[in-house]
C-alpha cells in the first residue's frame, strides 16, 4: 500500500517549489475527503429529539480556508456544534442529568407522555447517575473506516501538482 508518510519527500520536495501550486490542489483533495468524512460521521450519528436539526444538523464539513491565512497549512474539519456532541461521541463519566432533556427524550423516543415519561426520565437519570453513558464514536468510526480512501485522496493532488507544474513550464 502506498502511504502519506512514503510520499512526504516528494510532497515536500513539491511544497517548497511551488507552494501556490501544491496548497490549491491538496486543497482540493482535502475538501472532497471532509466532505466524504461528514457524510459518514452523519450516517453514524443517533438521531435524537431534534432531528436534523439537533445533534445532526450541527455536524459540518469545514473545507480547507485560503492556505495563506493558515501559515501554508492545508487543514479540513469535521465538527459537531452542538453542545452535546463530544458526550454523545466519548460518553460520560456517572453524573446527574437535568431530568428535562431527558424527558424530552423519552417522550420523543418511546412516545410516552406525562408522569410515565417523567417516571422512565428519572430511571433514565439514575442510571447514567451510576454507569454514565456509552459513546457512540461516531467520528472516530466514521475516520477508521476511511482513512485509507482519505489518504489516496490526498495522494491523488500529487500527479495533479505534478500535471499542473509541467502544464507552466511549457
Amino acid at each position: 500500500m502506498i502511504s502519506i508518510q512514503s510520499n512526504l519527500p516528494q510532497l515536500q520536495a513539491l511544497w517548497a517549489t511551488a507552494p501556490q501550486i501544491t496548497e490549491r490542489q491538496l486543497g482540493r483533495s482535502m475538501t472532497e475527503a471532509v466532505f466524504l468524512l461528514e457524510r459518514e460521521v452523519l450516517e453514524r450519528t443517533p438521531e435524537g429529539i431534534g432531528g436534523t436539526a439537533g445533534l445532526k444538523g450541527g455536524i459540518a464539513a469545514i473545507p480547507p480556508a485560503a492556505p495563506s491565512a493558515i501559515n501554508g497549512e492545508v487543514i479540513g474539519l469535521v465538527i459537531g456544534s452542538a453542545a452535546h456532541t463530544v458526550p454523545i461521541e466519548m460518553g460520560t463519566k456517572p453524573h446527574f442529568a437535568p431530568i428535562r432533556p431527558l424527558q424530552d427524550w423519552v417522550e420523543y423516543k418511546l412516545g410516552l407522555e406525562g408522569n410515565e415519561a417523567r417516571s422512565v426520565a428519572f430511571a433514565i437519570r439514575q442510571s447514567i447517575a451510576k454507569k454514565g453513558t456509552e459513546g457512540k464514536f461516531m467520528f472516530r468510526d466514521a475516520f477508521a473506516a476511511n482513512e485509507q480512501q482519505v489518504e489516496q485522496m490526498l495522494l491523488a493532488a500529487l500527479p495533479r501538482i505534478v500535471q499542473e507544474l509541467t502544464d507552466e513550464q511549457q
